[in-house]
C-alpha cells in the first residue's frame, strides 16, 4: 500500500496544489491527513494563499482515499464541508510490509506516545509507528517509548527555517519530501 501522508494545511491551497502535482508521480493507494485543514488558528500567521474553500473543493473529490484525524485548528463545523470523515481523534493501520506493527495516526496535540506509559496505555510497542503532525517540524525520532514519530512537518507553515514537507509511505518505508522535492528524512522497513 502506498499513502500520501499531509499535515498542517492550515486552509493554505497553493502549497496542497503543489503537493497533490508531486504526487501524481507517486501513484498512492490512499491520503493521510494528519488535521489542521482549514484554520490557521489564532497564534499562526495567516497563510500564503489561504482559501479555505478551495481547499475544501479540492480534497472533497479525492474523499474515497482519505483517512483523517482532526487537529487542534480544526472544528466540528468543518466536518460538515468535507465529504470524507474528519473530527475522529486518531485512527490506526496495519501495513503488511511493516510485519506486526501498528501505525497509530493522530494529529500530536492529545496523547503522550513518546513516555513507555504514554504509550502502553495507547496499546503501542517498541518498534510500532505514531504519524503526527501539529509542530510543524519534519522529522523521524524514536521515541523514549521506542516507539518511531514521522512527522511529515507542515506543507503552509513549517518552522525552524524548515521547507513546507510532506510524507510517502510505501512497501519500503516512510520519505518525508519538501515542496521542491528534496528528501530530508526517512525510515526503512528493513
Amino acid at each position: 500500500m502506498k499513502f500520501l501522508i499531509i499535515s498542517d494545511i492550515h486552509g493554505a491551497l497553493p502549497p496542497l496544489k503543489q503537493v497533490l502535482a508531486a504526487a501524481a508521480d507517486f501513484p498512492a493507494d490512499g491520503i493521510i491527513l494528519l488535521g489542521d485543514l482549514l484554520n490557521h488558528g489564532a497564534r499562526n500567521k495567516l497563510p500564503e494563499g489561504y482559501a479555505p474553500a478551495a481547499v475544501v473543493e479540492c480534497l472533497n473529490p479525492l474523499a474515497h482515499k482519505i483517512i483523517c484525524v482532526r487537529g487542534n485548528c480544526d472544528g466540528d463545523v468543518d466536518g460538515m464541508l468535507f465529504n470524507f470523515p474528519c473530527n475522529a481523534p486518531y485512527s490506526c493501520l496495519m501495513v503488511p510490509e511493516y510485519k506486526d506493527h501498528k501505525i497509530f495516526i493522530t494529529h500530536g496535540h492529545l496523547y503522550d506516545f513518546k513516555t513507555p506509559e504514554g504509550a502502553a496505555k495507547l496499546g503501542l510497542q517498541p518498534g510500532d509507528i505514531v504519524l503526527s503532525g501539529h509542530t510543524h517540524l519534519a522529522g523521524v525520532k524514536k521515541c523514549e517509548s521506542g516507539v518511531i514519530n514521522v512527522n511529515p512537518g507542515s506543507i503552509s507553515l513549517p518552522r525552524s527555517g524548515q521547507s513546507g514537507s510532506f510524507a510517502y509511505l510505501d512497501e519500503q518505508g516512510f520519505r518525508i519530501v519538501t515542496l521542491t522535492g528534496e528528501l530530508t528524512a526517512e525510515y526503512p522497513f528493513s
